[in-house]
């Protein structure tokens, strides 16, 4: 019986047509598998392939001194608060969520130290359109701590970005959002 049942599903997958669609779908849903529904597929979360590349002058102290540094990763509705956002709402423990309200999923403190790769495969709700990253750096370049990236985009391409001594620069992969400076060198104070 069992053999007989399994030629059946194979045969019901392999017809063409949209009638072979439904007798597929019927055989799978009696052997107990199913193709997904349009909105399981929605609800299925996104692999964001994610990379942090510390340079070994990470987060420079005054005398030039690398340190660790603490980088957050937000999973983000919109991102438009993110991006207007003043560096001292990701310094003060609670703001960050105050600030973004609605918009804010998810966050994830990463602490880096000089010449890590930190380098995951981060597993995002569909609900999320943005990714965004920041750096609390020692003495940050003006604008260069944070970055937003489209979550669909950097699903399909990866992200890739390098902490510097004070700046963040965006490498292989998604690109950020309008706002973000994505490369170019920043002057450290």
């Amino acid at each position: 019986m069992k053999a007989h049942s399994f030629t059946c599903l194979l045969l019901a997958a392999a017809l063409p047509g949209c009638a072979g669609d439904g007798l597929a779908g019927r055989a799978l849903e009696a052997s107990g598998m199913r193709k997904p529904t349009q909105a399981e597929l929605m609800k299925t979360p996104r692999s964001i392939p994610l990379r942090l590349h510390a340079a070994p002058k990470l987060n420079a102290d005054a005398k030039g001194r690398p340190l660790a540094v603490v980088a957050r990763i937000y999973t983000l509705r919109q991102n438009a608060a993110f991006e207007a956002a003043p560096y001292a709402t990701f310094l003060t423990p609670g703001l960050d969520r105050e600030a973004f309200g609605a918009d804010l999923l998810e966050v994830k403190d990463v602490t880096l130290v000089p010449g890590q790769r930190y380098e995951v495969v981060e597993r995002v709700t569909r609900d999320a359109a943005y990714v965004g990253v920041v750096a609390l750096f020692h003495s940050p370049a003006p604008q260069r701590w944070r970055m937003s990236f489209a979550a669909a985009e950097a699903e399909r391409a990866g992200v890739t970005v390098a902490v510097q001594a004070c700046a963040l620069a965006a490498g292989a992969g998604a690109q950020p959002s309008a706002g973000g400076k994505a490369t170019g060198s920043a002057r450290c104070q």
